[in-house]
């Protein structure tokens, strides 16, 4: 019994002993700066990382989606990978004389349940759910061949819609899987 105690112990000092030699060795090698990268940090990680297929396919039939609705010219779309299940877009479109700006957080979830559970967990007290019916033929049918057997679709206005500095459109979506949390904004 005893010596299962000093064997323990021991194995435990040289642990403790190897991170701290560990801690205390330099590298030799040098490197030189590199040039001012045009790939943020979050990118560049991103680019390593396998992106989920499901939401990488939906995510692009909702640009062509946007892209090939005549009534928006386009101005910017920039779309980050946060983590292999989630992504933020932020797009700009101008409507005839009128320009709005959206940001996007996309999560994709194992299972529609879960999902579920998570949108419950929200803080939704100022939204109110104004639809479950999902738009035919949306990104999602799309991108999955089926329409989705749960929507559900929450808005709230923020502000004056009069004043355009002040007014925000927040919307929550379920579309099975995917969760979406938009904010948008009126620029002009």
């Amino acid at each position: 019994m005893q010596s299962r105690s000093i064997a323990a112990a021991t194995v435990l000092l040289l642990v403790f002993a190897s991170l701290l030699v560990a801690g205390c060795t330099t590298s030799n090698t040098s490197q030189s700066p590199s040039p001012t990268s045009t790939v943020s940090p979050s990118a560049a990680s991103s680019a390593a990382t396998q992106h989920d297929a499901f939401l990488e396919t939906f995510l692009a039939q909702y640009k062509d989606e946007v892209y090939s609705n005549s009534s928006f010219n386009v101005t910017a779309w920039d779309l980050e990978w946060l983590y292999s299940t989630s992504a933020r877009l932020e797009y700009t479109y101008l409507c005839q004389t009128t320009s709005y700006n959206y940001v996007q957080t996309y999560v994709v979830f194992p299972t529609t349940q879960d999902a579920t559970g998570y949108l419950n967990a929200m803080n939704k007290t100022e939204y109110s759910l104004v639809s479950t019916q999902y738009p035919a033929g949306g990104a999602y049918e799309k991108a999955s061949g089926h329409a989705p057997e749960l929507y559900k679709h929450y808005v709230w206005t923020e502000g004056n819609p009069s004043n355009i500095s002040e007014y925000r459109l927040h919307f929550i979506d379920q579309v099975d899987r995917i969760v979406v949390v938009t904010t948008g904004k009126r620029l002009q």
